[in-house]
């Protein structure tokens, strides 16, 4: 079936020698060493000192929380110190929040990390990220010009086509599959192409070289708006799903003061962010454009370009662990994750709820 499903990875990984570029390992501006890191020092705190706490992130739009926390100085006023590494794939945050060298993790749901947890390497989901949501338009399901013009207009067009995806057992998978289904449909019915990044995926339905894909924002409006892709469906009106999480890795969990200090300042990001930044039309409010620029300097992105990329985040930060456990069985039913696994030893909310408790119930 895998076979069948990754014909043509000949010709994808061809397509990323073109694009010049793959999934990269980790990396920071100016630091050629994140990979290497070594932890931070978060039981500091409790001595009165400053707590050093390393975060693996993205340098994304929807790391919004993250960037918004670290440059409010919300984290400082908890006497943190939070040492932001930025990596360019999730898949390598996972790595190194469950080996202990980083302390917490901005990264998604996907088999890797389910992978992970079954071997032993563990990270636990803390807290809300972002989530695919009904009426924000932050994924597109797309058709190449060359395949629209062909017929394939529906979701139930895809049998059979070429599906331009990162990797096997990505959040893609799941969302495809998820679309999928309601046609009586799975990803045996597809094609699927790993073409690792996302500016790979966007290069091969302008060529047409892949006929279907899903893009994120700015990906999706800049292919919509060039004519060289067509919408097939927004995935954000046909799927819910936690997407985004927040994670700790299994020593910083061990630090109560430290990664509840944490989550506080984490918390008061989420509230700001929803209260000034997401989903606000008021232009004329000073603290829309102090978060849009803070965001576009960590994204490295115009703010009218962050403004097409900002991501739902539950108000109260929380997971829904139901949907994780369904995105589990997806992986599992799809053959990505092998093994029995207990979705609510991932979970570990007590640091959320003290840190709810300490901001007046965080909503």
């Amino acid at each position: 079936m895998l076979n069948k499903r990754w014909v043509g990875a000949a010709l994808a990984l061809a397509m990323v020698a073109v694009a010049g570029c793959g999934a990269s390992g980790a990396g920071t501006s100016g630091d050629s060493n994140t990979a290497n890191s070594a932890p931070g020092n978060p039981s500091a705190g409790s001595s009165g000192s400053t707590a050093t706490i390393t975060v693996g992130t993205t340098p994304l739009v929807s790391s919004a929380p993250i960037f918004l926390a670290e440059d409010l100085g919300y984290w400082k006023d908890l006497g943190l110190d939070v040492q932001l590494k930025t990596y360019e794939a999730a898949g390598d945050i996972d790595v190194a929040t469950a080996a202990g060298t980083l302390d917490v993790s901005a990264t998604g749901i996907t088999a890797s990390l389910f992978n992970l947890w079954a071997s032993g390497k563990k990270e636990y989901i803390v807290a809300d990220k972002g989530r695919i949501w009904p009426g924000q338009k932050f994924e597109a399901l797309v058709a190449s010009d060359k395949a629209w013009n062909a017929g394939v207009h529906s979701v139930a067009d895809l049998k059979g086509k070429r599906f331009g995806n990162t990797t096997a057992g990505s959040t893609f998978d799941y969302l495809l599959g998820s679309m999928l289904a309601s046609y009586n449909m799975t990803l045996g019915d597809v094609q699927e192409v790993p073409l690792h990044t996302t500016s790979n995926i966007a290069a091969a339905v302008e060529s047409g070289q892949v006929d279907a894909a899903i893009l994120p924002q700015p990906a999706a409006n800049k292919e919509l708006q060039s004519g060289k892709a067509h919408l097939i469906a927004w995935v954000d009106d046909n799927v819910k799903a936690d997407l985004l999480v927040i994670a700790y890795s299994p020593n910083f969990r061990t630090h109560t003061d430290a990664a509840t200090k944490f989550m506080e300042g984490y918390l008061r990001a989420v509230q700001f962010y929803n209260q000034h930044v997401y989903g606000n039309h008021n232009a004329d409010d000073p603290d829309y454009k102090k978060g849009l620029d803070i965001i576009s300097k960590y994204a490295k992105q115009p703010a009218d370009v962050v403004k097409t990329e900002l991501i739902y985040v539950d108000p109260k930060a929380e997971v829904d662990p139901a949907n994780i456990e369904n995105q589990l069985k997806f992986y599992q039913g799809a053959g990505f994750v092998k093994g029995d696994i207990d979705v609510g030893s991932m979970v570990d909310d007590s640091f959320l709820k003290q840190a709810q408790k300490q901001l007046g119930g965080g909503a």
